[in-house]
């Protein structure tokens, strides 16, 4: 036994422990789901018409008057059987106390509880049916007479639970209810209603009002009907307490109306007699309540959809015989509607349920045994569902009375009345009973005080018939066996019941209505149905006996006739099927003799015939016809020989043994075949339970283990079995292809048979699987399972359980989940458990599950020791168990086992152990889909665990569930260390594919460092395919790559910087800027393209390669000024004034952001169009262009647009924006001329210094007449020069001697703008007079000869400047200016130091 964990309990599945687990029979080798499946197909194909359902109207309107009846064959058993050979008499008590009755007696039956029941005047008694002599029980509680007795389910919630019955007791003046309490009795040894109890309760009684209580009809929900004299329908309500809209109990009238509440002597006057009511009868499905009067008037009334409404009345039936005339068959069986209405009287009614007919609702008998059947709604199927609501009362389909005894006259076969309009007559029933198919009539013996009880059932053994158009299988009219209780009964009966029994176990109660097929199938599934019926005289219980019970009492007397008769009349195909089922069973339902008939028939050629192949003579057409049982081919391929045709091939006629196995296990397995294994728990929703009880699946594991051991001992008789004996019916030897095709026939057979064995013994070990999981907390295991496992096991079905490999990895996982507990709740031991597994559920559970789970005790143990020494010894105890099973190993649960055992080279060695073993073939190394599907596969059951450790002792925040454990238990030093001896165990793995795995773990995880440090040769194959670099030459484009593609490609390009590889690494980050960009992930920003290049500038350099360094510093400064671009036309947009323009702007940006473009696109693509006249001027430079003239118009440009910026931008200061805008100017110089200087053509210093001093003064680019001050643009000229004052006095000297007739020559000798760059000169050369004295105090250059030299320039500059000064208008300026260069040329003569002034 093997109880769950203490942590188990109270959780809402129950706490009774698990039971003891059986040791089952051994099952055959295990087949795979594909042929588990295909088995299950030909199951399927060979009964693909068995238990078609029939509609009972279809049944009926198709039945032939002559055949309506049948009697059981001459020697045959009869159909309905006593439980005891006598009946049991009324106890002495009841008897004496009904002789000195003074007023009224009544007799009959609660099989509820089990109970038959009497009541004499005052007193009721009840007292077990089933129980020889048991004393009764007496109530005698009330003052009146007791007129009708019913018993009710309480409605929830009024009463205490142990009230689990109300008894409805009428007199003449009051209806009272009594509580029923049933118990097991002392020493719970009996049933459920071993002991009963009655329990007044005094609140709940109400008046009779002077109406007598005829009939008590309960509903299944608790609702209490009553039938009065009256002929009025009541309803006795009742409820926990007192409301202020109704009382406690109450008696409701639903059809009085205004005549109930007039005077008690008006109705009889003015309407006559009222009729009264003296049945009543519920539908508890279609929530339909109908009720018959003395006076056979018949009326439905509607409950509501759920069934709580107030009865409203939706038809009635006044004339009896004039609506059953009308029905189909009516004129015959009652002629015009004028006969007998003493015989035509009803005498009884019942609900047909909707799984026996949507047509039909209820059935009426006459005293004469005649039947009705009734429709009560127009339509067959309604939208809700309860279905169609009822709507009319109309006789639909009516059946002649059975045929009496004597005319019968015990023969056999097909009896009626021919010739007759009239009824059989002889019949006079005093009790009926309708139940699942099977009415029972009682009738009085003329003339004599007994009962003769009659059972009419259906008569399956008529074969099924083809339909005209071959498009289904329909059956035959409805044809009814006649059988009759050979005991009679003494005394007159007064109710016959049948007796409850337990749904099936393998359906439970909400299958079971819906799954009624007929009693071919049901007889597979329960026992025989009861009945009890009581008379004046005691009680007799009867049995109706099933096909497979007359079978079992003919195989016991063994006569060949009555065999042979019985295979006839059902057809070898179900005799077999009745065969199997009682060589699988047995006591009581089969003794040993009965065992040893029926495998003797199903050996018997001559009962259950020999497979056969199809002769070639057949032609296509029998080729192409179906198993038996199948759907028939087309006619078209029988009509001539197509060589184009492909012939179809036909399988064996199977044998009628063969058809009956398949028939067997399929009506074993259909009822939970598509049912799921598990359904949510309703008290606690997130928990789960198994849809079976533990007995539904003990039933159908016995019953699959019995057809197991049946079928392996059938298997070995038929492969000793030569087919046909060897001979011809004549004695004569078979001809050789004739025995040839027999045995291919009966090897064909003998395989399917196989497949069908082992079908059974692995939905066997499902069923025990679910016993086990069941008994050990099914609802906390699968907690305990992954998300996505939980999710496949809500979905599971049991077949997929038993055929599918979805079903057989959920099956695994649960019990790795189930081991793993018994192994923490045990010590590390679970070898009994294991050992069952084995035994029971060996196609689940292995011996390689065994031994892994062996090692999974001993790595526990080993988590267990104190020692260092017993830890690693149990440690590798359990890996080498390991290593022998790979397969059976679950990686997820044994590695972070290991990995808290340090056991570093188990980590490694048991997963890709597991791997090879899942991979013999090593598919993965193969191109194609299919190599990456085996690589996929040995990722996801190998190679990501050891992978999940390592990515935990790289980041410590990658733990999981698992891991949780080992990432507590690390210190940091812990951590390094184990980190490295994992890696160095890995870098030796020999396995391509899982250095693959652990290449792109370490690049996800951004360890680079521990990566390189690996320096194995699979690396740099892996970076280059990894990155999608695979044929990619240098400086040719690449991608788009992925995220981690790109992460790859970086990595290979430090991987060639360790290595000292430079070029490689220049080559591998030039690839990585010039990629092609995509979507999402995969796009490139000019940001990042830049970056790479600067990278790539960088190992370059180290590389020392000029022509890779030119080439990759062009591309860099392209791409610097594509950003820049981009930039600005994204500002621009963003402040465009236009939507159009703004959309034309962004499109621009994107294309530009999108891929690299050529310098000559980005200028006359972009740039020009934008009016970019800066980015213009470097893209100039860039392109080294030599056209100074159009350069110079650039620069033109570039200064106004800076100029405008500021002049029209700016306040309301004219002169403010003036110094604004020349100061904007200057930045413009500053910006370009620090990059061009000293290209001459990119940087036309004369025309950009002439250009400044004309903003100065006001005359370019607008007369503004408001002259600023030279020295801002000063500052920037020489800040252009790269701070080199001489330069910038070269280039006052370059513009004071321009001519008149050179480009801008008039401007610049215009006095006004002369003068002022005289004056700027003077300011320049005094400003450079200075830096020469912060560079050298006083005189002490001495040795300087480069200081001397620029200020020998300078003060010959001075010196020639003078002069020109003085010739300038208007003269005291120029004489003012003048002197200043004389005192700049003197102040320059201390620091020339004998240096001699060079002459301008």
């Amino acid at each position: 036994m093997f109880a769950p964990p203490s942590a188990w309990s109270a959780d809402g599945l129950g706490t009774a422990g698990p039971s003891p687990l059986r040791a089952p029979t051994p099952s055959p080798s295990a087949s795979g789901p594909n042929q588990l499946a295909g088995a299950w197909k030909h199951v399927r194909n060979v009964v693909s018409a068995d238990s078609r359902p029939a509609d009972l109207y279809d049944l009926l309107s198709h039945s032939v008057r002559e055949t309506q009846y049948s009697f059981q064959p001459q020697g045959w058993p009869s159909l309905v059987r006593p439980l005891a050979p006598v009946i049991s008499e009324m106890p002495g008590m009841v008897l004496e106390r009904y002789n000195a009755c003074q007023t009224v007696a009544f007799c009959g039956v609660f099989p509820e509880i089990k109970r038959a029941w009497a009541s004499v005047d005052n007193s009721l008694f009840l007292w077990r049916f089933d129980k020889w002599q048991d004393v009764p029980i007496e109530y005698s509680g009330e003052e009146q007479a007791i007129v009708a007795v019913g018993l009710a389910k309480p409605r929830p919630g009024v009463f205490v639970d142990a009230i689990q019955h109300l008894l409805v007791l009428c007199t003449t003046t009051e209806i009272v209810l009594l509580g029923v309490c049933c118990s097991r009795g002392p020493g719970s040894g009996g049933d459920e209603c071993e002991e009963v109890s009655l329990q007044a309760l005094p609140l709940y009684s109400v008046p009779a009002d002077n109406v007598t209580m005829v009939t008590v009809a309960p509903t299944a929900d608790g609702r209490i009907f009553l039938g009065g004299a009256d002929g009025h329908l009541y309803e006795l309500q009742y409820s926990a307490g007192d409301s202020w809209r109704s009382k406690r109990c109450q008696k409701v009238c639903h059809t009085g109306g205004l005549r109930h509440l007039l005077p008690s002597f008006l109705p009889s006057f003015l309407w006559g007699s009222p009729s009264a009511l003296v049945e009543i009868c519920v539908d508890n499905q279609r929530h339909f309540l109908y009720t018959r009067s003395q006076a056979s008037v018949l009326q439905v009334f509607d409950l509501g959809a759920d069934g709580t409404s107030a009865p409203s009345k939706a038809a009635e039936s006044s004339e009896f015989l004039q609506d059953a005339a009308r029905a189909l068959g009516g004129r015959d069986v009652f002629g015009r509607g004028g006969g007998d209405r003493k015989g035509a009287a009803v005498v009884y009614m019942a609900p047909i349920p909707p799984s026996q007919s949507h047509r039909l609702h209820l059935l009426t008998v006459t005293a004469d045994g005649r039947r009705v059947y009734w429709g009560a709604a127009s339509s067959r199927y309604g939208s809700q569902p309860a279905g169609p609501r009822p709507d009319r009362l109309r006789a639909e389909v009516a059946r002649q009375a059975m045929p009496s005894s004597s005319a019968a006259g015990g023969g056999t076969g097909r009896l009626g009345a021919a010739g007759s309009h009239g009824p059989v007559r002889g019949l006079e029933v005093v009790a009926a009973h309708y139940s699942n198919g099977v009415l029972l009539l009682a009738e009085a013996a003329a003339g004599e005080s007994r009962t003769r009880l009659f059972m009419l059932s259906r008569d399956l053994s008529i074969p099924p018939v083809g339909t005209a158009t071959g498009t289904h299988v329909a059956v035959s009219g409805l044809r009814e066996a006649v059988s009759q209780l050979e005991v009679h009964t003494p005394g007159e009966a007064c109710a016959i019941r049948s007796v409850p029994r337990p749904p099936p176990l393998l359906l439970g109660a909400a299958l079971a209505p819906v799954a009624v097929r007929d009693e071919l199938t049901t007889q597979n599934m329960g026992p025989a149905p009861r009945f009890v019926m009581v008379t004046t005289a005691g009680v007799m219980e009867v049995e109706k006996m099933r096909p497979v019970d007359v079978l079992a009492q003919l195989l016991e007397q063994r006569d060949a006739a009555k065999l042979d008769a019985f295979f006839t009349s059902y057809g070898a195909a179900e005799a077999a099927a009745m065969c199997i089922l009682l060589a699988t069973a047995g006591p009581p339902q089969a003794s040993a003799s009965v065992v040893a008939q029926a495998k003797a028939a199903l050996d018997n050629p001559r009962l259950c015939g020999e497979p056969q192949l199809r002769d070639a003579a057949d032609g296509l057409a029998a080729a192409a016809a179906p198993a038996f049982g199948g759907a028939a081919a087309e006619d078209g391929l029988a009509a001539g020989f197509d060589m184009g045709a492909v012939v179809p091939v036909a399988e064996p006629e199977w044998s009628g043994a063969h058809h009956g196995l398949c028939l067997y296990a399929s009506r074993v397995l259909q009822a939970v075949w598509d049912e799921q294994v598990v359904v949510p728990l309703r008290s606690t929703a997130g928990l789960l339970r198994c849809k079976l009880s533990l007995e539904a699946l003990q039933a159908l594991e016995d019953k699959l283990r019995a057809l197991d051991a049946f079928l392996s001992d059938y298997l070995q008789r038929r492969r000793g079995r030569r087919p046909g004996g060897g001979a011809a019916a004549d004695g004569t030897a078979l001809p050789a292809a004739k025995r040839q095709r027999l045995e291919d026939a009966q090897q064909a057979e003998l395989k399917r048979t196989e497949g069908v064995r082992g079908l059974a013994a692995r939905a066997a070990e499902a069923c025990f699987l679910l016993r086990v999981l069941t008994e050990h907390n099914l609802g906390r295991l699968a907690v305990r399972l992954e998300e996505a496992a939980r999710g496949q096991l809500r979905a599971l079905r049991f077949r997929e359980l038993v055929a599918s490999e979805e079903g057989e990895g959920v099956a695994t996982q649960l019990i790795s989940v189930l081991v793993a507990q018994h192994l923490l709740s045990s010590g590390g031991i679970a070898e009994d458990l294991a050992a069952a597994l084995q035994r029971g559920a060996g196609s689940y559970f292995k011996e390689n599950d065994k031994l892994y789970y062996q090692a999974c005790g001993l790595l526990q143990r080993a988590e267990a020791a104190t020692a260092a020494a017993d830890r690693e010894a149990l440690a590798g105890e359990a890996v080498s168990l390991m290593l022998r099973v790979p397969l059976a190993c679950d990686l997820g649960q044994v590695v972070p086992q290991l990995a808290y055992l340090r056991a570093v080279q188990a980590l490694v060695d048991l997963p890709l152990r597991k791997a090879a073993a899942l991979d013999p073939l090593n598919a993965a190394a193969s191109p194609g889909p299919e190599g990456e599907a085996a690589l996929q596969r040995r990722e996801e059951a190998c190679y990501q665990h050891p992978v999940a450790v390592l990515r935990l002792l790289i980041d410590r925040t990658a733990t999981t569930p698992a891991l949780e454990a080992l990432s507590k238990s690390l210190s940091d030093g812990e951590r390094a260390a184990f980190r490295s001896q994992l890696l160095s165990r890995a870098a030796a793995a020999q396995d391509p594919h899982f250095h693959t795995c652990l290449y792109a773990a370490l690049v996800e995880l951004k360890a680079v460092k521990e990566l390189l440090a690996l320096d194995t040769p699979h690396l740099e194959p892996y970076l280059i395919r990894a990155g999608g670099l695979v044929g990619a030459a240098p400086g040719a484009a690449v991608g788009p790559l992925s995220g981690s593609q790109v992460a790859h490609v970086e990595v290979l390009a430090r991987f060639y910087i360790s290595r000292r590889e430079y070029a490689k690494a220049a080559q591998v980050y030039e690839l990585l800027a010039d990629r092609a960009g995509g979507a999402g992930e995969q796009a490139v920003s000019l940001e990042q393209r830049e970056q790479h290049y600067q990278a790539a500038l960088l190992q370059a350099k180290s590389f020392g390669d000029a022509e890779l360094l030119d080439r990759l510093e062009g591309k860099a400064r392209i791409c610097a000024l594509q950003q820049r671009l981009a930039d600005s036309l994204a500002a621009a947009a963003a402040k465009a004034p236009s939507d159009a323009a703004r959309e034309e702007g962004q499109a621009a940006v994107s294309e530009l952001r999108a891929a690299p473009k050529a310098l000559e696109s980005l200028y006359n693509d972009y740039a020009i169009p934008s009016q970019s006249w800066r980015l213009c001027l470097e893209m100039v430079h860039l392109a080294h262009f030599s056209d100074r003239s159009y350069v110079c118009q650039l620069w033109d440009l570039a200064l106004k647009e800076a100029w405008q910026q500021q002049w029209e931008g700016g306040g309301a200061d004219a002169d403010r924006r003036a110094a604004e805008a020349l100061d904007e100017c200057c930045r413009c110089v500053e910006a370009l001329g620090e990059q061009f200087y000293p290209n001459e053509n990119s940087f036309p210093a004369p025309h950009v210094l002439m250009r400044l001093e004309q903003a100065a003064a006001g005359t370019w680019p607008q007369q503004t007449s408001m002259p600023q001050d030279s020295g801002r643009l000063l500052r920037a000229m020489v800040s252009a020069c790269n701070g080199s004052f001489d330069a910038v006095v070269r280039v006052y000297e370059a513009l004071l001697s321009t001519r008149g007739s050179d480009e801008g020559g008039d401007a610049l000798h215009a006095p006004l703008l002369r003068l002022r760059l005289l004056r700027s000169l003077a300011a320049l050369i005094t400003a450079a007079k200075d830096k020469l004295l912060d560079r050298a105090p006083g005189a002490a250059l001495g040795g300087y000869r480069g200081g001397r030299r620029e200020a020998g320039l300078l003060a010959a500059a001075c010196e020639a400047y003078a002069a020109e000064a003085r010739r300038l208008l208007p003269a005291p300026e120029a004489e003012q200016l003048g002197a200043q260069f004389d005192a700049l040329h003197a102040t320059l003569q201390p620091l020339l130091g004998g240096f001699r002034t060079a002459a301008y």
